[in-house]
């Protein structure tokens, strides 16, 4: 759609910033960028409809006219449409992935056969001049609940999780894991209690209990045969309690005046359909994944008369994935050499109890950077796919704000010209920055508390409010993009004054303003709220074309 908006003049933009686009070089898009801020009148304003979440808001044409109506009424000028969630399944009639409709997911099945969300929104966004951008989860397809989704299809696309247990082993060798400590028993679990928290089992009777004195099995009480009191937790020692499958491994394997080893680490790879998230992640280097994402895209772009595409998920889990082989094989010609101990020069992870840390490795911060490498890649490719079929199409993403933590996601969404002063980061870190690829950059400012001040006696820095993660991203980026500051709106539930000033906070302090989501706006009835804090009327930047032509030339 091409929107009443995109055809802003030049001059519109002279008339209200200091600094002309023609004269716009890396110095004068940081003073256009800078001024822009300050520009009541220039302001971007979107807001998210979550596919999954607003199944009971958005399945009928007559719903989503509603819904749209009142985005309008509330001075919404962008609509993020998520149109392939990160179950992998979508919201529009694909050829490629699979339909809502189909998913064995809870509710789903609320989303109609042959529905097309996509086209639907878009029909209705057209008559009120909104834009409609594409939401496309592109690292996550499946939900690991119910098992569904094309990761469970291919199998051979989920990423590889390095992870570690605490496990018992008997004196026969046999070992299995411990579930939790100082924590509830649950189903087939093993727990183990010390002496610190418990003086005696906390456990029901169904499970045997296992009292161990310096490293020696000293009792073992099957209450759920004998009934027995609980046993005491010695104070020299541990209390295991184990259930149903644990309680038949103790059975087989443990004996009275046994030594075993409750403090042994073991450490693994396994897929992420057995690793315990919903989302199933997808490894982002395999030539296949990228190919099928893409192709998604591509179909997008070619079928709907979309403004733009939005990547979501476009990142790892977390940091312990990838650690499959072709990772491993990756990273060494990355780095130009082999790695001798796999994966310990990366990182080892260290169990102490229930806390689990990392002791870094010498090839960390290159792995970390290495990472990031990949995910820039992938925008790369993107980008260029969509400006391949039409240069006028957007292209963004949302990411969260905190970046001091979000390398753990292999992610750089700073400006290659931003480096970070972080002992995780290498020399070259910022050489794998994005921001240059975006045509504008949400950033998830997701904190209750709005200014630097309300975080005072809580130990936390100050990028932890939604004032302070804002300027930090205004940092990270650089100018490199215009940024805008994104609101989670079930954080201000019951406090409707708080959210007004998270709206004033990321609206002085970035270029505008996307709110997640739609369905908290309908659930706190809260549309008026933004009608009165988004009464006047303001033209979005990555709407401007004078704007556009400035970041893609001199990026």
């Amino acid at each position: 759609m091409k929107k009443w908006l995109h055809i802003l003049l030049t001059v519109i933009i002279v008339m209200t910033m200091t600094t002309p686009i023609q004269a716009a070089s890396d110095k004068g898009r940081e003073q256009v960028l800078s001024n822009l801020v300050k520009n009541k009148n220039m302001k971007g304003r979107v807001l998210w409809y979550d596919l999954s979440a607003n199944i009971h808001n958005l399945n009928t044409p007559e719903k989503v006219s509603e819904v749209v109506q009142k985005t309008a009424n509330a001075n919404i000028d962008t609509i993020v449409l998520d149109v392939k969630n990160y179950t992998g399944f979508v919201g529009y009639n694909s050829e490629i992935a699979p339909h809502m409709s189909e998913a064995n997911i809870s509710n789903y099945s609320d989303f109609p056969a042959g529905y097309d969300l996509l086209a639907t929104v878009i029909e209705e966004a057209d008559k009120h001049g909104l834009e409609v951008l594409a939401n496309v989860n592109v690292f996550s397809e499946g939900n690991n609940t119910y098992k569904d989704g094309p990761a469970f299809d291919h199998p051979e696309w989920q990423s590889q999780f390095y992870t570690a247990i605490r496990v018992v082993e008997a004196v026969n060798g046999e070992s299995t894991e411990i579930d939790g400590i100082n924590t509830d028993r649950g189903k087939d679990q093993l727990v183990l209690y010390t002496p610190d928290q418990y003086d005696q089992s906390p456990s029901n009777r169904w499970g045997v209990e296992i009292q161990v004195v310096n490293g020696e099995i000293t009792a073992i009480e099957d209450r759920s045969i004998t009934g027995a009191d609980p046993l005491e937790v010695p104070e020299n020692g541990v209390l295991l309690s184990a259930h149903g499958e644990s309680r038949n491994w103790v059975l087989e394997n443990l004996r009275i005046g046994d030594k075993i080893d409750h403090e042994k680490t073991e450490q693994n790879f396994i897929p992420a359909s057995e690793y315990p998230a919903s989302s199933v992640f997808i490894n982002p280097i395999r030539e296949d994944v990228q190919e099928y994402e893409l192709s998604i895209i591509e179909e997008i772009i070619t079928n709907y008369e979309v403004d733009g595409i939005v990547l979501d998920r476009a990142r790892y889990a977390n940091e312990h994935a990838d650690f499959s082989n072709l990772s491993r094989e990756k990273f060494e010609e990355y780095i130009g050499e082999p790695v001798s101990n796999w994966p310990e020069d990366i990182y080892e992870i260290q169990l102490d109890g229930s806390e689990k840390t990392i002791e870094e490795g010498p090839q960390y911060k290159e792995w970390i950077e290495f990472r990031a490498h990949n995910i820039q890649s992938f925008f790369t490719e993107a980008e260029n796919l969509i400006h391949s079929y039409e240069e006028d199409l957007i292209f963004t993403t949302y990411v969260g704000s905190w970046y001091p933590l979000y390398y753990n996601e292999g992610v750089n969404w700073g400006s290659q010209t931003y480096q970070p002063d972080y002992d995780w980061a290498s020399e070259d870190y910022h050489k794998t920055g994005y921001a240059e690829y975006l045509d504008f950059l949400m950033t998830g400012n997701y904190y209750y508390e709005v200014t630097e001040e309300e975080l005072e006696g809580s130990g936390l820095p100050y990028w932890y409010s939604v004032e302070g993660s804002a300027q930090l991203a205004m940092e990270v980026v650089n100018y490199a993009t215009p940024l805008y500051g994104s609101l989670y709106l079930a954080q201000y539930k019951n406090d409707p004054e708080q959210f007004r000033k998270a709206i004033k906070a990321v609206e002085d302090n970035t270029h505008g303003t996307m709110l997640f989501d739609l369905v908290y706006l309908e659930n706190y009835d809260w549309w008026s709220i933004l009608e009165e804090e988004f009464a006047n009327n303001t033209n979005a930047p990555h709407q401007n074309p004078g704007i556009l032509k400035m970041i893609r030339e001199d990026n």
